[in-house]
């Protein structure tokens, strides 16, 4: 079962809310909201705009890193995506890799399909001891039936 951006934000506002130890209240009128929003947004009946997480951010005084998360939680873009990455420092240098322009497109091509094999390679081996992979082959469109190549792309 996929989680809803929506619910999720809302699951992690609470939590950096409770780690505040504010009211839904308190932290609405700290970030100049109706008392009711911050309710709807923690049970994911309303999304928030990008204005109003930054403004929630603030107003639980939030750091780069979680302000990030939160953006990452509702579905935009982090203001840096190294933040993301946090437990994970390699992925922050692959990300940065791939970005810069003074690296030739062809090894960042290079680079996309090495990387594309090893998410296939552990995928193959979580298969072999029983995962059921069947919910994200779907979303990220590999078929463990075509060994080699994600469903949605020819030969390379």
């Amino acid at each position: 079962m996929v989680t809803e951006p929506v619910t999720f934000f809302g699951q992690l506002l609470k939590r950096y809310r409770e780690a505040a130890r504010l009211s839904q209240s308190r932290l609405a009128q700290r970030a100049g909201f109706d008392h009711s929003y911050v309710s709807r947004l923690e049970s994911g009946r309303r999304a928030p705009t990008r204005e109003a997480i930054l403004r929630l951010a603030e107003a639980l005084e939030l750091g780069p890193a979680d302000r990030d998360s939160l953006l990452a939680a509702a579905g935009f873009l982090p203001e840096q995506a190294e933040h993301l990455f946090g437990h994970e420092p390699v992925l922050s240098e692959v990300v940065e890799l791939l970005q810069r322009r003074d690296v030739p497109e062809a090894i960042r091509d290079d680079l996309r399909q090495l990387l594309a094999l090893v998410v296939r390679q552990v995928k193959r081996a979580l298969v072999g001891v029983g995962v059921d992979l069947e919910e994200s082959d779907q979303l990220s469109g590999w078929d463990p039936n075509w060994p080699g190549r994600p469903a949605s792309q020819g030969a390379w």
